[in-house]
């Protein structure tokens, strides 16, 4: 028997957030029987943290069909819940290495004054945007809006942290919630131009202090709709910062409210260093043979 434990990233709230399960100090388990214990727990990934040779530890990350190279939610997910847990002292910021398939990445553990867990960051890939021919009436028609409710002042590009994304600004909030989109095309035009998701943000928010609130399509990678991305906010916050839309380098994105799971994700970008992070909740604690 394995005590895996089910963990909302992004969120301190039960019913927020994007879910993933974290098994820590991981068995001796083949591929097939992490990808079974996704599945198992009904979440788009798990991560099975082992002992590394390279970094403080190896961060392996399962779907349930398939590893993947790395995993954003659930990073913030298995250091907040090591954080928890005892791993780390527990005085003010504790920096760490992770070893993933897509590299090392450090991850910074914060902490408040009471040596309780306040939040997880995690330091992305530098900043690359690319310009592109985007023909807006196939990208309105994908979300089956009209093309005027897409801002098309902002540059054209595409933007990477680690996983390119296509950033798409909607007019309104209320019409970034009512969209229904066609996702059959959007995976066809992800292909075309080689990016992993589209990123709709409106710049009308829920809360005032937040940069913009966020949807984000991925059926390329078998996620319709993802609840809440720290990838993609990553990267859009940064392709809106380095080309002067915004000014401030630390800021929070809203995403997850349009599918019942709110969350926000908190962003610093420095130089060419983008960090990513959030709080956490340890939802439940799941026995599985």
């Amino acid at each position: 028997m394995i005590k895996v434990k089910r963990v909302n990233a992004f969120t301190d709230s039960i019913d927020g957030g994007n879910p993933a399960g974290v098994l820590l100090e991981s068995p001796d388990l083949s591929d097939q029987q992490m990808a079974k214990i996704t599945k198992q727990l009904a979440v788009s990934e798990t991560a099975f943290v082992f002992s590394s040779y390279k970094a403080d530890y190896l961060v392996r990350f399962f779907t349930p069909t398939m590893e993947v190279d790395l995993c954003g939610h659930a990073t913030i997910a298995t250091f907040y819940t090591m954080g928890v847990e005892g791993f780390f002292q527990g005085d003010k910021t504790t920096k760490i290495t992770q070893e993933t398939k897509a590299g090392v990445f450090p991850v910074d553990i914060e902490f408040t004054d009471d040596k309780k867990v306040n939040r997880v960051m995690m330091t992305q890939d530098k900043t690359t945007l690319k310009d592109i021919y985007l023909d807006i009436s196939n990208i309105a028609d994908s979300l089956n809006i009209s093309k005027n409710e897409i801002d098309t002042s902002l540059p054209k590009q595409i933007t990477s942290t680690g996983l390119f994304t296509l950033p798409i600004c909607i007019t309104t909030y209320n019409k970034l919630k009512s969209i229904k989109p066609n996702f059959e095309k959007i995976k066809k035009i992800c292909i075309q131009h080689n990016i992993g998701s589209f990123h709709l943000f409106t710049f009308e928010t829920i809360e005032p202090d937040s940069v913009y609130h966020a949807r984000n399509f991925a059926p390329v990678y078998g996620v319709n709709e993802d609840p809440v991305t720290g990838t993609a906010n990553g990267a859009v916050s940064s392709y809106l910062f380095k080309n002067k839309i915004i000014q401030k380098n630390k800021m929070v994105c809203e995403q997850g409210d349009i599918m019942g799971r709110p969350g926000r994700i908190f962003v610093e970008i420095n130089d060419d260093k983008v960090k990513v992070g959030g709080k956490a909740k340890i939802v439940e604690e799941i026995e599985i043979r």
